[in-house]
Order: C-alpha cells, then structure tokens, then sequence
C-alpha cells in the first residue's frame, strides 16, 4: 500500500490560532468537565458548551483577522514603495504598543525610501543632462562587450545614431582595442577613412556582479591643432624678433662699411669706425649663435638617465656649489629617489640663479647683504616636493613664464625655466612657480614621483 505524504504548509496566523486553542484548551476541558458533571439540565449544558464553542471559535476568527489584515496592510504599504508611491500610510487606531511602534518605523521607513528613491530619480535626471550636454563622448558596454549607451557627443564622433547600435559589438566602432587600454591614454584610431587622435580613459563598473566597461573619448584632434598653431607663431615670433635684432644692424653697418671702404682708411677717424663696425658684427653674430646654440639645447634634451639617490645629499651637493648664499635648510626626513643628478640640478640651477638676480634687484646698491634663500623637500600626495623660496621682487607677468625665449632680462636666452620645466617633465614630474602668498619673493616647486 503506499503511503500519500502531504506536506503540511505552516502560516503565521495558522501558528497564532494553534497557539490561543492551545492556550484555551485546558480551560475549555475543565468547564467541560464541570457542566457535564453539574446536575444541572442536559439543554444547558448544550447551551454553556455551545457558547463556549462559539465564543472561543469568534475570537480565534478575531484574532486571525487582525493579524492577517496587518501584514497584508504592510505588504501594500511595502510594494507601493516599491512601485514608487510613497504616500500610503498603515492606518491603526493604536498609540502606544507594539504595533503603534511597528506602524510608526514602517512609516519612517516609507517616507526615507520614497525620498531617497525621489533623490536619485533627480540625480539620474541631472546626470542624464550633463551625459547629454558633455562635450566628451561616452560609451558603455555589458560584460559581452555590447553597446548598451551612447550619449550624442558619441554619436556625432562616430556619425551613427544610438538605435542603430545598440546591442552590437564595439568592433563596429572601431575600439577593438580601446578595453585593452589600462587607464587613461592619447590614443589614435580609424574613423571612417580618417584616423582620430584623441583621449581614451576606460573605467570599470559593476551591474548583478557583471563587469561592464565605461569608455570616455574626448577629441583632442582639433585643440592639438590649435594649440601646434599657436606654438609654431610663439616660435616663429621669437625667432623673427631675435634674428631681425641680428640681422638689421649687421646689415646696416654693412652698408656703412661698404662706403667706408672707398674713402681713404689711412685716417684715424676712417680706421676706428671700421673697427667699431666691424666689432658689432663680430659680437650680434656672435649673440645670434649662441641663441641658436640655446634652441638646440632645448631641442635635443636627451632622456633622463636614472639612478638612485638619497635627496639629502642631492640638496647639499648643489648648494655647495654656491657657498655665498645664506641656506635656509629645514630638516626633513631623507628619502631615496630615481633622477637623472645631472640634468635635475641644471633645472635647479637655472632656479638659483634666478632666485639669486630677483633677490640682487631687490637690494640697492648701498645695501648689500647675504642673499638668503630656502631650499626645503617633502613628500606630498606620493609625490616628492622640492621647494626654492626667495625673497626677491616676484613676478609680474607669470603667463609668460614658459613661453620659450621670452625674457625680461637683458642678458637674458628665455629657455632656462623652460628647461628646468622640461627636465622635471621627463622625470614623470613637473615644476610649478608662483609668488608667495605671505611675504614678497617666489616659491619654485619641482614635482618629482617617489619611485
């Protein structure tokens, strides 16, 4: 014979009932026991016992009722959040108790839930304006590497509408090789039949535990343009300037000499012209080399070639080399770092000697005293600091400060900042210069890496 086993589905109000017949059990029998045992009418005791049935059977309905209506008024309460409307409230004609308190936090947790969710509702409608209003163009994949977004910016730089794309693979915009890229990178790819040079910055992002890929393009095409064409009228101007500067007066004291020539150079006044004449050849000749010289040192900078070095020892070694300054060198804790010692200590050279003209123009010539200047290093953000503080006359015009030739000084070339600032880039860093904020004088700062 077999045996039908039923599974037996338990409820929370099943248990609250099986619990109040449980607890009425006992008392049921007894007053059982007593009425059947009372001498009493056989109709009453009928009576009495059907009351009690009914009495305990309404209350058990009652007692059903109320918590049945309960949770399912919190389910409601509960899926209207979730479906967005947060204005449902349990309604209860209890204060105090138990379920006044639930009612109150089910309310508390119904109003936070709809405002948050109407928060982010604003913040995904903000986004949505700023994705479609970025100039940059943005792209996103799922973990099979399809299109699932494109903002207008992407569909311009690819002249394909969205709907069209979606669901594809991203070979079908050329960026294959764009999810290889780690980080952010100038990269150059095919476009159509043209080829694009922009910026790639590609992130990561989870979705259900699925890695999806956020791809950022920014067209850089034209502003490299714009800023190449700017660059090349910069240097076109200097070497204008400085060549026609060159060029004129040798041309005209030529001419001068060309007639000079024919007079009689026996005469002392003849002879010494011709020398003066000749002697300003000689030295714009000479100024005109030795600028070309300077363009070739800025354009032929060879690259860095690093070892190890303690910064202690590099910051002594070159304030050695100008033991009329009065150092200021507050103690910091020594680190070892990769640099070029060469080619970084002509950069912090160029520095020093500018801090030394700034500081000499800021003394008269009656009151000569030590110059004094700062030369402090710390480690900032993972990055190494090497501070030069003066206190000479600042700057008056810092937009010009790296533009390549361009200086106030009469004896000046122009390239000395630029250098500096080009041997820092090479070592992965950077050289920011800027008048101090608390006294007069200029804070120069080469940003270096630690490692």
């Amino acid at each position: 014979m077999t045996k039908i086993k039923r599974k037996i589905v338990k409820s929370y109000e099943g248990d609250i009932i099986r619990l109040v017949l449980l607890a009425t059990a006992l008392p049921s029998a007894l007053l059982f026991y007593f009425v059947i045992s009372a001498g009493i009418s056989i109709y009453l005791k009928i009576l009495i016992i059907l009351f009690v049935v009914i009495v305990t059977g309404y209350s058990c309905f009652s007692i059903w009722q109320k918590i049945t209506y309960q949770l399912r008024t919190s389910i409601n309460i509960i899926e209207s959040v979730i479906f967005g409307d947060g204005t449902t409230r349990p309604v209860s004609r209890y204060k105090q108790g138990a379920l006044a308190e639930f009612n109150h936090t089910l309310t508390g947790l119904s109003s936070a839930i709809s405002t948050h969710k109407q928060e982010l509702k604003e913040q995904q409608l903000l986004l949505t304006k700023i994705i479609n209003q970025i100039d940059v163009a943005i792209i996103t994949t799922d973990h099979n590497n399809a299109i699932v977004l494109m903002n207008p910016s992407a569909e311009k730089l690819f002249a394909c509408r969205f709907e069209a794309v979606i669901g594809g693979p991203i070979n079908q915009l050329g960026l294959q090789d764009a999810l290889n890229v780690d980080g952010q990178k100038v990269v150059e790819f095919q476009l159509k039949q043209h080829r694009k040079k922009v910026y790639l910055h590609v992130d990561k992002y989870l979705v259900n535990t699925q890695t999806h890929n956020l791809i950022f393009i920014t067209d850089i095409q034209q502003l490299l343009r714009e800023e190449e064409r700017i660059a090349w009228q910069r240097l076109v101007r200097v070497l204008s300037h400085e060549i026609n500067n060159s060029l004129a007066p040798i041309a005209s004291i030529s001419e001068s000499l060309a007639k000079l020539t024919r007079a009689d150079l026996t005469q002392a006044d003849n002879k010494a012209d011709l020398h003066q004449g000749l002697c300003v050849i000689s030295e714009r000749a000479h100024s005109l080399n030795t600028f070309i010289k300077s363009y070739q040192q800025l354009s032929t900078l060879p690259p860095p070639a690093k070892s190890l070095m303690s910064v202690a020892d590099f910051i002594h070694s070159t304030t050695a080399l100008y033991p009329q300054i009065n150092w200021q060198l507050p103690k910091s804790p020594d680190i070892s770092f990769f640099v070029d010692c060469q080619q970084l200590q002509q950069a912090l050279v160029n520095l020093i000697t500018n801090a030394i003209e700034a500081s000499n123009t800021n003394q008269s010539a009656s009151n000569k005293e030590p110059i004094s200047l700062t030369l402090q290093w710390k480690i900032s953000e993972g990055k190494l600091l090497i501070q030069l503080l003066d206190s000479g006359v600042g700057i008056a015009n810092i937009d010009n400060l790296f533009v390549p030739f361009y200086t106030t000084k009469t004896q000046g070339s122009g390239i000395g900042l630029v250098l500096s600032r080009q041997i820092a880039m090479n070592h992965d860093g950077d050289l920011h210069i800027e008048n101090r904020n608390t006294q007069r004088g200029v804070q120069a700062t080469i940003v270096l890496p630690t490692r």
